[in-house]
């Protein structure tokens, strides 16, 4: 296809997105194969354009941008007034991909190692005949730091899913299940507006609170559980993910013990994180609270992840993260102490990185609640 539409960026790039990827681009690798679907909804700023199934491909020069999609989404792309052309499949993706790389007389492509698997690498060697180069996270870097519109959205999310937090305190009692009670979660961050939820709720009752991702499961709450939430609302393409662990009926000794030494790790992260900042370095602000009471063990995952088109996108707070934290990166903050046959306890909330530390956006209370 030798129209208009796919030899130029359709329409001008409002946000510069893919003029900031192409400042990322070399000699050796100049144009990049983008497959990753949220890479490729976030450079053509459509955050809610092709579902999580979508296998077309993004080609991106210096000069141009074009999406490869098959007879399923060609036409919803063309009417989207994409800032890209768009390139309808003449048989195999693949195949099409080749015939453009021709005509684009290129000798390199850059292609994301992270998400190309053996059967797609395979293909793309056979039918692509360039030099391929492999690549890491250079969409991802760009997505780490958000603009105002995306926190805006991410806001949002986070509302939703605080006003469903204190709407499902109402609900829980003895005898429903966990599942029953994820359920409702969904249910009602769809009805406050949520485009879905962001991942597979997690409702862990009693002793299944000290598996850090159990799922929600047919155990029906006791009195004296442990119950921790965790769950997040999708808004407009953008992700919420916040926990809190409750206890149902009044709080032993051993339960408001390991509730407050979370929280107190959280707050001294929470307090203390500011740009600058390594992944591992803000991991250490909480870590270390549970090292000074002998608890640094029953941690056992990073203090947290980024958040925005994907609910774990970069930077990564973690023990290994060399990253530094910038203004407008949006992650979260997420001690937790976990013991077999006792239970868990999670704190997470969402945050944006400001110039002079981290505003907070998930709102819900973080005192120890006794229902």
């Amino acid at each position: 296809m030798n129209g208009p539409s796919s030899v130029h960026d359709a329409r001008p790039d409002p946000n510069g997105r893919l003029k900031r990827l192409r400042a990322l681009f070399s000699d050796e690798v100049p144009a990049l194969l983008v497959s990753h679907v949220a890479n490729i909804r976030y450079l053509l700023e459509a955050p809610t354009m092709f579902d999580d199934d979508f296998g077309g491909l993004l080609l991106v020069t210096q000069t141009t941008a074009s999406l490869i999609a098959d007879s399923r989404y060609s036409g919803q792309a063309k009417e989207a007034d994409l800032v890209c052309g768009v390139e309808p499949a003449s048989g195999s993706l693949w195949e099409t991909l080749a015939r453009l790389v021709k005509r684009r007389k290129l000798k390199c492509v850059g292609f994301e190692s992270r998400y190309l698997t053996v059967a797609q690498w395979q293909q793309l060697k056979k039918v692509v005949p360039v030099e391929l180069a492999p690549t890491t996270d250079l969409a991802e870097r760009l997505r780490a730091v958000k603009e105002p519109a995306e926190i805006g959205r991410l806001t949002a999310a986070a509302r939703i899913a605080d006003e469903v937090f204190n709407d499902i305190l109402n609900l829980l009692g003895p005898g429903l299940s966990e599942r029953e009670v994820a359920l409702e979660i969904d249910f009602k961050m769809r009805r406050a507006g949520a485009d879905r939820s962001s991942f597979a709720t997690i409702v862990a009752t009693g002793p299944n609170s000290a598996y850090p991702h159990a799922g929600a499961g047919e155990r029906r709450i006791q009195l004296g559980d442990l119950i921790k939430l965790d769950f997040g609302a999708v808004y407009k393409g953008y992700h919420s993910d916040m926990t809190r662990t409750v206890v149902l009926g009044s709080a032993t000794d051993r339960q408001a013990q390991v509730y407050g030494a979370v929280l107190a790790a959280q707050t001294a992260a929470l307090e203390r994180l500011v740009p600058g900042l390594t992944g591992a370095e803000a991991d250490a602000l909480a870590r270390n609270v549970f090292e000074s009471i002998g608890m640094a063990k029953d941690f056992g995952h990073n203090l947290g992840h980024g958040v925005g088109l994907e609910v774990h996108e970069l930077p990564t707070l973690g023990q290994k993260s060399e990253g530094r934290l910038e203004v407008g990166m949006v992650f979260t903050v997420e001690p937790g102490l976990y013991f077999p046959g006792f239970g868990g306890v999670r704190i997470e909330d969402m945050v944006v990185m400001r110039e002079n530390g981290v505003q907070t956006l998930t709102t819900s209370a973080k005192q120890l609640i006794e229902i």
